[in-house]
């Protein structure tokens, strides 16, 4: 199954970057007066939200030709209880406005219960802190594929959601990232570890093919330096390499996700080229997902603040090289991190003010008329 997908997509790289550039039909080619012509598919174009969307946040995504929406699935705070008390309350009505406006729903699992980390893997956490402890022995990673088989049972294809709801259009879910950042100590406690994330992702994979044999897995979207320059174990392209050293890991997955941040888009085009390298090196066929990039419209000190003229300015800077090289760099999709300003605490300092809206109404920055120029929406 994965070799049919690869020999797929291979077949689609065959047609050359050189080819749209000679027609004048990548952005910067310098061919088109009015502004940049896209040629991407919609579904290229995401956006991942920091606030908990509304109705109206997807119908404003689809008027602007959106094409996918980033969804955290939070684990501990759907499954609370070692009761089966599953509650998809927070997750239904985002895959219903979403498949009635035509987006892709990209989900990322993570997050692990209290019960879960404490009372089958043993861990000494605190309730803000065990979510990150990612599932690691065999009780705890029983769960995990338990909650995940529940997931794609209920959003994927043949699923229940959409059985009980035949006045939606058909939208399953078939795109399914595992964990997120795990090469970052933020996010995979109590250190990042590459042995257990790859079991992580071979147990995650297994429950969600015993489902769907066809849907895709992500990797989750790894941080360029997390740990700065003292860790260079924990770059990405480093972390990468040593999994992709364990033998029959490519196997586990379909899509090698990157968070490329950087205050200069040189710097993000040379962490896209390292996670490049290293999926050649490993001779894997493998897509590149951007799941997460971007920059404050925010004035403050840290280098990803921007002010709102030059977070638009670094946008149309990302999307004219990410939608030049998407051939190149098999990259199937780039997410904006964020859709709409958070209103309270943030995750960092810089990300308060990333979106694409004001906090509040959903007024548009300079950064979404940006946007715009390449979706083709309003």
């Amino acid at each position: 199954m994965r070799t049919e997908r690869a020999r797929r997509r291979a077949l689609a790289l065959a047609v050359p970057v050189a080819l749209g550039l000679a027609l004048g039909l990548w952005p910067g080619s310098g061919a088109v007066a009015d502004g940049p012509v896209s040629v991407v598919p919609r579904s290229f174009y995401g956006v991942a939200p920091q606030n908990t969307l509304t109705a109206a946040d997807v119908d404003r995504m689809a008027q602007g030709r959106l094409g996918t929406v980033r969804v955290f699935v939070n684990w501990a705070a759907i499954d609370p209880t070692s009761s089966d008390d599953d509650n998809w309350s927070t997750i239904d009505p985002i895959v219903e406005a979403a498949a009635a406006d035509g987006l892709t729903v990209t989900p990322f699992v993570f997050g692990t219960p209290e019960w879960v980390a404490r009372d089958l893997d043993h861990r000494a956490c605190s309730p803000s802190t065990c979510g990150l402890f990612a599932p690691a022995g065999q009780l705890a990673l029983e769960q995990w594929k338990r909650f995940l088989v529940e997931a794609v049972e209920r959003y994927g294809p043949g699923g229940e959601f959409f059985a009980d709801r035949p006045y939606l259009p058909y939208q399953p879910i078939t795109v399914w990232q595992l964990w997120n950042e795990q090469n970052s100590q933020t996010f995979y406690r109590p250190k990042p570890d590459v042995n257990s994330y790859a079991t992580l992702v071979r147990s995650g994979t297994d429950a969600v093919h015993s489902v769907d044999p066809d849907a895709r897995i992500l990797l989750g979207g790894m941080f360029g330096s997390p740990g700065g320059e003292d860790e260079p174990k924990l770059f990405a392209w480093n972390y990468l390499r040593r999994l992709y050293e364990i033998p029959g890991i490519a196997d586990q997955f379909d899509g090698v996700a990157v968070h490329p941040y950087a205050a200069r888009m040189s710097k993000v085009i040379e962490q896209v080229k390292l996670m490049h390298k290293e999926i050649v090196r490993a001779h894997d066929p493998a897509e590149m997902w951007i799941t997460e990039v971007g920059w404050s419209s925010g004035t403050g000190g840290n280098p990803l603040e921007r002010g709102k003229k030059g977070q638009a300015s670094r946008l149309r800077e990302a999307m004219t090289w990410f939608i030049g090289h998407e051939a190149a760099y098999r990259i199937e999709n780039v997410t904006w991190f964020a859709w709409r300003d958070l209103a309270g605490k943030p995750i960092c300092q810089w990300c308060a003010n990333a979106g694409l809206f004001e906090a509040g109404a959903l007024t548009p920055k300079p950064a979404w008329r940006a946007l715009m120029l390449y979706t083709g929406g309003s």
